[in-house]
């Protein structure tokens, strides 16, 4: 069985360059705590482009993950992820020309907890404008009128100010949507990988060695990259009825060869 990222090599043509990234934790019989599958969707074509399976969502192993993709040709533009820090360090050393769009979706979580919203009232109204401000696609003039609003509402707050004052240091990655069209602003399309991957890994309730966990995800990487999508909607209806595959590699025999290899 080749590795998931082989079938990646060569493609880079057929790759959007934007990048969604994330790690899902299982159980290995020989470490205390969790470890993490750290993969990566090319976001336009839905494709795995690469994996790895290590200790932890470190610098080392980040940086590993980039300089393989790297050598695997993938024309990365732009990567979307959660606030991890090692993500985007590691991003930013082997792709340096690249952007990084934080989610969304996390980031507001983040100023939930900060804010005690869920279990104290006091900064609900605040945090309802946050999440106001953040809810779609906005250009950059719009996105800070609306910033001077709020600052003018609740400046004198320092939780508050502190909150915008991180939004205004933190704009070049939680704006990067605003430099192409295509780039989306939360990770939601593979949190969706995510949550199929969550319940085989139940079925699977953990592995007995490092070496077996990688073969099973490599298989279930591979699969998925097989199996034909059905349920895109909106830009992305168009790949119903096809797998992520056939929309990379675009060589027929090449697809059908590899097709009936893992049938």
């Amino acid at each position: 069985m080749p590795h998931c990222a082989d079938l990646s090599r060569g493609n880079d043509k057929h790759y959007s360059g934007i990048l969604l990234l994330d790690g899902k934790y299982t159980h290995v019989k020989g470490y205390n705590d969790k470890i993490p599958v750290i993969y990566g969707i090319d976001y336009l074509t839905h494709d795995i482009v690469h994996f790895v399976l290590s200790k932890g969502e470190n610098y080392q192993t980040s940086l590993s993950f980039f300089q393989s993709l790297r050598l695997l040709g993938y024309p990365l533009k732009a990567l979307v992820c959660d606030d991890n820090q090692n993500f985007q360090l590691a991003c930013s050393r082997v792709y340096p020309k690249s952007v990084i769009q934080i989610c969304h979706n996390h980031y507001k979580e983040n100023i939930r907890r900060q804010l005690f919203v869920r279990s104290d009232s006091t900064y609900r109204p605040f945090m309802y404008e946050i999440e106001q401000l953040f809810s779609r696609r906005r250009s950059i003039a719009e996105f800070f009128s609306i910033i001077r609003k709020i600052l003018l509402k609740y400046g004198n707050d320092p939780k508050c100010q502190g909150v915008i004052i991180d939004i205004e240091k933190r704009k070049n990655v939680l704006l990067a949507y605003m430099l192409d069209k295509h780039i989306p602003r939360t990770t939601n399309l593979i949190e969706c990988f995510n949550s199929h991957l969550e319940g085989r890994l139940k079925s699977v309730k953990g592995f007995e060695s490092i070496g077996h966990a990688r073969l099973w995800f490599n298989a279930y990487f591979i699969r998925r990259r097989l199996k034909p999508f059905t349920d895109c909607t909106g830009q992305f209806k168009k790949l119903n009825g096809k797998c992520s595959l056939e929309t990379v590699i675009q060589n027929e025999t090449k697809f059908q060869t590899l097709k009936q290899k893992f049938r």
